[in-house]
């Protein structure tokens, strides 16, 4: 089963934000979480040049951030108060926005972190490809993405989509998928993408059948080996399989749409090949374009397994 006791969630106080909170509250409700709410401070990425570093001081200047933030942190989590649960506070001042959450995951002690991929214009902002992007590379501990665009509103898990190359990441990925999909009674799909192996002639000069026989050759030898995974020990949950061919994150991101998944785990490293899920690609452009969240285990570190 997946244990987490603490999530720790980053936030701008943007409407995307908003709507990651959701999601967060829904873990936290689930695994009887505590739940820390986190505002950095950081004048990282403004103009030098602008006025509001000379005038007021820097230190004038960060202690009204600090009283407004914590004013904007009593107006974002107010309409859950009533909720069950523990939930805290900070506003931390740091120059570096992903160094700061990095550093207070490990301080916390934290499971899960919580993040939205998209939040408002400026220095503080969570962008896939900025801030949230160099969480996703640097951390240690699992991470769930919510993206802004979400069509999944936060609920109950129903279907889970767990994408695997088979390297041993993917299997450990797939593990939380399953014991997450156990837990909350969800089915959790084994989905693996075969390659796209089809060249333009003359690089192909045997033509595009070749390519297919390929492919039609390795889909047995694939759903063989995703039997196998799910016929491995683990928690009893509702297990299903497919395989289909393209351009992986494409491929991917389609099949969640298709199924209407809720949820998509992904490891952070797999082995090295044309359908590898190796962060930087695969794993970020799902977590980027992906319409529902997903969560991100990686391949050392934080194991939320029990």
């Amino acid at each position: 089963m997946l244990r987490i006791r603490k999530i720790l969630f980053p936030t701008d106080f943007s409407e995307p934000s908003r709507s990651a909170l959701d999601h967060a509250l829904l873990w936290a409700e689930l695994f009887d979480a505590e739940l820390t709410l986190l505002h950095v401070l950081s004048l990282k990425t403004a103009d030098p040049f602008h006025p509001e570093h000379h005038f007021p001081s820097p230190e004038e200047l960060e202690e009204r951030l600090h009283k407004l933030a914590d004013s904007e942190m009593a107006l974002f989590i107010a309409p859950h108060r009533d909720k069950p649960l523990t939930i805290r506070q900070l506003v931390r001042p740091a120059p570096e926005v992903e160094r700061c959450i990095l550093e207070i995951s490990e301080s916390e002690d934290a499971d899960l972190l919580v993040l939205g991929t998209h939040g408002r214009r400026g220095a503080a902002h969570l962008l896939i490809g900025s801030i949230a992007s160099e969480v996703l590379r640097r951390s240690e501990r699992p991470l769930l993405m919510v993206p802004a665009r979400s069509t999944r509103p936060a609920g109950r898990l129903r279907r889970i989509l767990a994408p695997t190359d088979f390297s041993a990441p993917a299997k450990h990925a797939f593990a939380h998928a399953r014991a997450l999909a156990a837990q909350t009674e969800a089915t959790v799909e084994l989905f693996h993408v075969l390659p796209d192996l089809e060249v333009p002639l003359p690089m192909n000069p045997a033509g595009l059948g070749a390519s297919a026989m390929v492919v039609a050759d390795l889909e047995p030898q694939a759903r063989k080996a995703l039997d196998e995974i799910a016929a491995e020990p683990g928690p009893e949950a509702k297990i299903v399989s497919e395989v289909w061919q393209g351009a992986p994150a494409a491929t991917i991101l389609n099949r969640a749409e298709t199924t209407e998944t809720d949820l998509i785990v992904l490891a952070t490293h797999g082995h090295s090949g044309i359908d590898r899920l190796l962060l930087g690609s695969v794993t970020e452009k799902v977590a980027r374009l992906a319409h529902c969240p997903v969560l991100v285990i990686p391949a050392r570190g934080w194991s939320l397994l029990r």
